[in-house]
Order: structure tokens, then sequence, then C-alpha cells
């Protein structure tokens, strides 16, 4: 198969779908996944070809949706159908791609994205949104149909006979489908024959373009599909010089929790672009994620093993990553904040660390910074009061905790910092205040932690 000509998109804006591609994941990696979402949207529209972006954005949409979500009248194929259908392909794509990302479990939206893809030539990616199709809805006859054709394509015969034989399933007499599924066997045993003789790119690609027209960019010299990571390989061998194509590999490994492998390449990519900020932050970020894979592996292992020689063996390492795992982790976050000044986001994290190594007064700067953005002052009036309570500062501390309790939305946040204001007001002996915010407390979560017994307390003392 020839190389098909695609839209390329420029240097410029590839670099600043990284950089919103990077941020994407590092939402995700904090369970930030409906941020993650909106960044994941901009790079799949913005680099419709990428592979990498749209199944790391299908993968933090099924921690958004991890459940199948029922058809409604809006649905895409019901509600958008129409209009959709006089849109240019990249309208049609975009369009398909919101839909997708308002509901993963229905296969019209990746049909209309997967048949823009085409339309561009970008038919790699299409396959993979055919693919996810037939994810989606696993008896959807249209998915199945135009999977099994786009796999034949690929020779994934396998592939392409599962496809029909769901299709089968629900209309056995489908004469069509039928034929198909024997062409596909026969061509699939030709296929192997060919691959046997060495002759299959010969037959299959005669004619092809490029400088090696028996070897297409998706396969070796036997015929064989290059896998996507030999692929990207491929790419970096042909131009060891181009950045993306590190970055390309080092978020796959990064998504797959292979943090060794792509420490790698992100090593290699800041190397390749000079040691640039963006780049060094993402080494030191994986650096981190690794050590503390390590260390979660570790105390796992202690844990669960009864010989003691081993666990002798396991505490010291265990103790040496972890404290390694907190050198990176301040590491990092200095370094945030010197490249990102501005950042509130980045303020709160690093006050956070601080504030468990006891810096009070240095994560009290921190916290202060970062709720100059409203999106982050809830939580960081929460943290503050819990400083304030640690260097005996009570009455401020109490004065944060209600701005907190003011501005936080119900959820474990509020939960927590009713808690603390009324034990402290409990200590304060303003046992009229500590009632207060311990009954606001009781009737979101009356079995909070010793909530309970705290209020009988609070009674006894007042009724004297």
């Amino acid at each position: 198969m020839s190389t098909p000509e695609v839209p390329q998109i420029t240097p410029a804006e590839q670099k600043r779908l990284q950089q919103i591609f990077a941020y994407g994941n590092q939402q995700m990696a904090r369970a930030g996944y409906q941020t993650a979402n909106e960044m994941f949207v901009q790079c799949v529209v913005g680099d419709p070809g990428n592979i990498l972006y749209f199944k790391t954005f299908l993968g933090n949409l099924k921690k958004i949706y991890p459940e199948r979500k029922k058809k409604g009248m809006l649905s895409f194929i019901g509600g958008k159908k129409t209009s959709v259908m006089s849109k240019k392909p990249e309208q049609v794509f975009k369009s398909a791609v919101e839909s997708i990302a308002a509901n993963p479990w229905e296969s019209a939206p990746f049909l209309a994205a997967g048949g823009a893809c085409e339309e561009r030539g970008y038919h790699n990616a299409a396959v993979e949104y055919y693919r996810a199709a037939v994810d989606a809805e696993p008896f959807d006859m249209e998915a199945n149909r135009v999977c099994a054709l786009a796999l034949r394509g690929l020779a994934d015969y396998d592939g392409a006979i599962g496809c029909v034989n769901r299709i089968l399933k629900s209309k056995p007499d489908d004469q069509a489908m039928r034929k198909l599924r024997n062409d596909l066997t026969v061509e699939k045993t030709i296929h192997k024959s060919k691959l046997a003789t060495g002759d299959s790119n010969q037959v299959r690609n005669a004619g092809s373009g490029g400088s090696n027209p028996l070897v297409p960019e998706d396969e070796d010299v036997m015929g064989r599909t290059l896998t996507y990571v030999e692929q990207v390989e491929r790419h970096i061998k042909k131009n060891p010089k181009d950045l993306a194509n590190y970055i390309e590999l080092a978020q796959y490994y990064y998504q797959q929790n292979n943090y060794a492998d792509a420490e790698q390449y992100f090593a290699k990519a800041a190397e390749v672009s000079g040691n640039s900020p963006d780049m060094q932050e993402r080494l030191l970020d994986v650096q981190k994620q690794r050590l503390h894979k390590t260390v979660v592996a570790l105390k796992e292992e202690y844990e669960s093993t009864a010989d003691a020689a081993r666990q002798a063996e396991i505490k010291p390492e265990f103790e040496q990553t972890k404290a390694e795992y907190e050198t990176k982790n301040i590491e990092l976050a200095q370094f945030r904040i010197q490249h990102h000044p501005g950042h509130a986001g980045y303020h709160f994290e690093y006050g956070v660390l601080l504030q468990k190594q006891r810096k009070v007064k240095e994560a009290i700067g921190e916290f202060q910074a970062a709720k100059a953005d409203l999106t982050k002052k809830p939580e960081c009036m929460m943290a503050l009061g819990q400083c304030f309570q640690m260097i005996k500062q009570d009455k401020l501390a109490m004065t944060h905790y209600q701005e907190a309790i003011e501005l936080l939305p119900d959820g474990d946040s509020r939960k927590k910092t009713l808690y603390l204001a009324a034990k402290l007001a409990f200590s304060l002996k303003d046992y009229e205040t500590a009632e207060k915010y311990g009954m606001k407390l009781a009737e979101i979560d009356f079995a909070y932690k010793d909530l309970g017994d705290l209020l009988d307390k609070i009674a006894a003392l007042r009724d004297n």
C-alpha cells in the first residue's frame, strides 16, 4: 500500500498540542478526569492522525464513564445525523469527537469519526475508531461490517472474521456476510502461504510508492504488520532528531505504567530538545512515578510475605526508595514553581509537600499564593487552617476553616473541614460553635470518624 498524503500540522501547532497533552496526562494522573478530557479533546481534534492522543482520550473517558449509558433522544445517531451529514470532514470529525467525549458507549460517533479520518487520509487512525465502535457496541452490525472491511485491508483476517461472526450471530442467514467470511478464510490461507514463501509484499504492494515500494511503512520485509511501538521506533531510526517521536513513545509507555521505558525515551527527548524546561519537567515527573511504583510494590511485598528474612531485605530497600521518591517529589515541585510561577495548582501541591514535612511557615506562603486562583481557594483555606493550627494560631485557624466551609462544595473536603472546625472549637471550649459544625457534619455523615462521641461530649459539657 502507498503512504497516503494527509494534512500536516505545523511544528508550532504540534508543540502546542504536546503541551496540552502533557497537562492532560498530569490531570489524569491526579484523577482530574474531567479536566483531562477537555485537554484530550483538543489534542484529538487538533491532530486526528495521532493514535496515541485518541487512545489516551478513550482510556481517560472510561474512567469518567465506566459503565454503559443508555441511549437517549439526543444520542449522536438520532439527534445529529442530519446536520452532520452536510458538514465537511473536519466538522464531522469534531462533532463526533465531542459526542464521544459525552458518551463513549455508542458506536455511531466512532463510525462517523473513522469515516471522516478516511476522507482526510488518516487511514490508520480510522481503523482505531472502527475498532472502538465495535468495543462500544459489540453487536452493532454496521460497526462490525465497517470494521471487518478495514481490518481486511490490514490483512488482520482473524479480527475481520471475528467481526463477521458477530454479525452472523444476530443474522445467521445474511448471505453477504457468509460469503465475506468464506472470502476472508481463503485470503487468510493465501496470505499465510505467501508469508511462508516470502513473496507476500510483492503480491500486495507491487507498484507502491516510496524509497522501497516492497516494504510499506507499517510492515516489515516479511509482510508482518508492525506493532505501534515498532512503527514509531522505525520513525526514530529514520529521523533521530525528530523530538515528536521520542515524546510519542514516552507517553505511550507512561500510559501503560511502564515508567522505566518511559523514562528512557523522555531522557532522550530531553537530550534532543537541548534540555528544554518542558522535557526536563516530564523527565522529573516520570522519575517520580517510577519511584512511587517501586515504593508501592515493595510495601505490598513486605506486607504479603511471611518470610522474616525476606522482610529484613525489603525494609532497607523500601526506606531508601521512599526517601528517593520524597526527594524527587520535592525536586519536581520546586522545578514547576520555578518555571510556572503563576500556576496555582503547583503552588498548592508544593504547599502540601511542605506541610507533610512540617515546614509550616513555608507551606503557608505556598497556600497563600495558590488561593489567588478562585478554583483552588476553598482547598487552600482548609489547608491554611490546618497550618495555622499546627503553629498554635487557633483563631486564625478557625477563621480559615469557617471560610473554607462556606466555599467548599459537598464532599470529602467539606466533611473534613467541618470535623476540624468542630474539634478545634471544642478544644477552645466554644461548645456552641463546636456543636454547630458537628451537627452540620452529622446531617451529611453521622458515622464520620468519632463524630458521635464528640457530639455526646459537647452535649454533656453544654448541659453542665
